[in-house]
This record gives structure tokens, sequence and C-alpha cells, in this order.
């Protein structure tokens, strides 16, 4: 008897993880996804919903979570597709340098840099990374 009530315990246990695993998945994807746009909008890049089914066509053709380098009219842009909302994020080098500064000051913060964004100096993205309460060691020079 209790081998039965174990075995629907189990198979109970079962149902609901595999109810429960997509939902979890799909949080971790919308949490990723917000981090992305709030990165790329950090960093000055526009976003454009896909209107048309060209357009749209276009969207969906872009390589999924990485950026795409496209000419146009001379100037040089950087794509990046918000395929589950429809959109497109363009951004010059400017913004693309700027994010991926951005990336990297937050990699630094993770091993436990202090780093302060000089938003003074857009073109060359500078970051003063002051390691563990030592001053810049330029400074020392």
């Amino acid at each position: 008897m209790k081998q039965k009530q174990i075995k629907q315990l189990i198979g109970s246990f079962g149902a609901a993880l595999i109810i429960w695993m997509p939902a979890c998945a799909t949080q971790t994807s919308n949490v990723a996804d917000a981090g992305m746009e709030s990165a790329l909008r950090t960093a000055h890049f526009k976003a454009t919903t896909a209107t048309t089914v060209a357009q749209r066509h276009q969207l969906r053709a872009l390589p999924d979570h990485q950026f795409t380098m496209v000419k146009q009219n001379g100037d040089t842009y950087y794509l990046y597709p918000d395929k589950v909302h429809g959109r497109l994020y363009a951004g010059d080098h400017w913004a693309y340098s700027a994010f991926i500064g951005n990336e990297k000051n937050n990699r630094l913060r993770e091993q436990g840099a202090f780093v302060v964004d000089d938003p003074s100096n857009r073109a060359d993205n500078r970051t003063v990374v002051i390691w563990h309460d030592w001053s810049p060691f330029q400074q020392w020079e």
C-alpha cells in the first residue's frame, strides 16, 4: 500500500515539475531579454518595431542573440534583433562601442572592481577602474 502511495506522489511531483519547468525557462528568457533591452537602450541603440511583412521577414533572417553590421548610405550600423517582440535595435559605431564598454565594465564589477563610467567622453568610452581600494595606477607614474 505504501509503495502505491509513493508511486502516486512521485508521479504527481513529476507532473508538477513538467508543468513548472517551462514557466521557469520563460521567466529566465524574459529576464535575459529585459537585461539586453536595458543594455542596448543604455548604449543609445534605437528600437523600431517591424510593421510590414518585408520587415518581419528581414528581422527573422537575422541571427539570434548577436549583432549584424550593415552599411547604409555610407554609414555603418549595428543591428540586434528582438524577435520575441518584433523589434530591431539599431545603433551607430558610437552606440556599439558604448555597449561593448558597458559589458566590459559589468564584467569588471562582477570581479569586484570599482568601476566609474565617464559619460563626458562618449568617443573613447573611458572607464576608471579602481581595484580593491587602490587609485588608478596611471596616477602613480
